[in-house]
């Protein structure tokens, strides 16, 4: 069927092209995001300077541009619920800089205060373009085997730097970045070493492949057009890496999401997914002996142990802070670590955004996990329908974490976080048009059709 501007029907070559490049966009996000370590930075734009941060900031322009150039009627398709909560953040992002402004900084947070709010905008940017860039829900699909992809040679690295106790990544060097710190001690855990593979710490290594679990397994399951090589293998490598982390929130993280999946599947195949997790566990304790020891400990001494305590203490601390400034906070990334590690990025957001803030950011997750599941209501096939249940999933695995690690102080944690919502928003505007009949949704279709408003 031929369209005209205005009109209803299949989208233009031209649109569908544009779109493949917004996937192709957010696959090479991807790949600055998980292959260049994490602490590699163009030193004079501090924070804000590393390679996957300002790709990110280009696709924001890429996405306003657009929005910029468009014209016609909007409203076709309704709201997006994950893009309108973003922007609901965003907002209080920007009441907190404004409030920020009217007192007297410290030289060192009037330079974070700058730098964090590029940072977020550039996570909105990837959330955006997610969200309004994938044209079906086959170009979505392509993009969570990447990401799955992405997941299984990350988790790689962390299995072989756990083998040779050696973290490799001091060898990748790039002109024109430095590094802001050494990658060469490993962390320790129990008399194991606790792998980082790119990512700045262990913590953020296991909270992202926490985060991609669910996604790689839920394709492993249902995407039966590949190869059962392609489509395990990121599961096979995952699973153990999580495991290999000792990292309390990654298991509670990758529990979670697979308690969430669960319900999902079919009793068959809930039964041999459980069989399988046993027969890991068996072959985790038979090839690296003491390490069921040192897991057991890291929950039978939590009470004891300083991340714990850390977050417990803080509690006063917080409230100190935020009496000051309910509404809108002190600042978006004004509270610095050297003032406290909080271990909670929850309250790290109250008190730099305060409770409208907070609600901001709580709105955003949960949005993300809603749409996923009311997505599949839209299709009766297996794959669409496990691609909403494994979003959700991811979403809730994430949303969980975010209170035991400081999300926004390690970038691939972060992007991975917002990616994924994203990916979320895109699911449910996919299914919307399709639940109502219509040709799959594009960003230079808006002039016809208009599913980005």
């Amino acid at each position: 069927m031929s369209m005209k501007r205005g009109g209803t029907g299949r989208l233009p070559r031209e649109a569908l092209r544009y779109m493949r490049d917004a996937v192709s966009m957010l696959s090479i996000f991807m790949l600055l995001l998980f292959a260049i370590p994490s602490d590699r930075r163009i030193a004079a734009l501090g924070s804000a300077g590393s390679l996957s941060t300002l790709f990110a900031l280009g696709l924001a322009l890429w996405w306003c541009w657009f929005h910029l150039q468009r014209n016609g009627p909007s409203g076709a398709n309704g709201l997006q619920p994950v893009r309108l909560t973003q922007f609901l953040l965003l907002a209080a992002a920007m009441a907190s800089y404004v409030a920020a402004g009217l007192r007297p900084l410290p030289v060192a947070e009037s330079t974070t205060v700058d730098t964090s709010l590029l940072r977020l905008i550039a996570w909105a940017g990837i959330l955006f373009v997610a969200n309004d860039g994938i044209p079906t829900m086959d170009r979505l699909v392509v993009l969570l085997r990447r990401l799955a992809l992405a997941g299984g040679l990350l988790a790689t690295l962390g299995i072989v730097q756990f083998a040779t106790k050696s973290s490799l990544v001091d060898y990748i060097q790039i002109p024109g970045l430095v590094s802001t710190q050494s990658f060469s001690s490993l962390g320790d855990r129990g008399g194991f070493t606790r792998s980082a593979a790119t990512a700045q710490s262990p913590l953020e290594y296991a909270a992202v492949l926490s985060m991609v679990f669910p996604i790689a397994l839920s394709l492993a399951l249902t995407d039966t057009g590949r190869s059962a090589l392609r489509r395990w293998a990121p599961v096979a490598l995952m699973a153990p890496a999580i495991m290999l982390s000792i990292s309390r929130s990654a298991f509670l993280g990758v529990a979670v999401g697979i308690l969430a999946l669960f319900p999902t599947l079919p009793r068959k195949v809930r039964v041999r997914l459980a069989a399988a997790a046993l027969g890991l566990v068996g072959v985790m304790y038979v090839a690296v002996p003491g390490m069921f020891g040192t897991v057991r400990n890291l929950f039978a001494s939590i009470s004891a142990d300083s991340s714990t305590t850390s977050r417990t203490d803080s509690y006063g601390l917080v409230w100190m802070f935020v009496e000051r400034s309910p509404w809108f906070g002190r600042g978006f990334g004004t509270f610095l670590p050297e003032y406290r590690i909080l271990d909670n990025q929850y309250l790290g957001i109250l008190i730099e955004l305060g409770f409208v803030g907070l609600a901001a950011f709580g709105t955003v997750m949960i949005t993300a996990i809603v749409v996923s599941l009311r997505g599949r209501r839209a299709s009766t096939d297996l794959l669409p329908r496990q691609i909403g249940a494994a979003l959700a999933a991811s979403m809730l695995a994430g949303t969980v974490m975010t209170g035991f690690f400081d999300l926004f102080s390690f970038p691939m944690a972060a992007g991975t976080l917002f990616l994924i919502a994203g990916l979320a928003g895109a699911y449910w505007r996919l299914a919307h048009t399709h639940r109502q009949g219509g040709g799959p949704a594009t960003l230079n279709d808006v002039r016809a059709q208009e599913p980005l408003t």
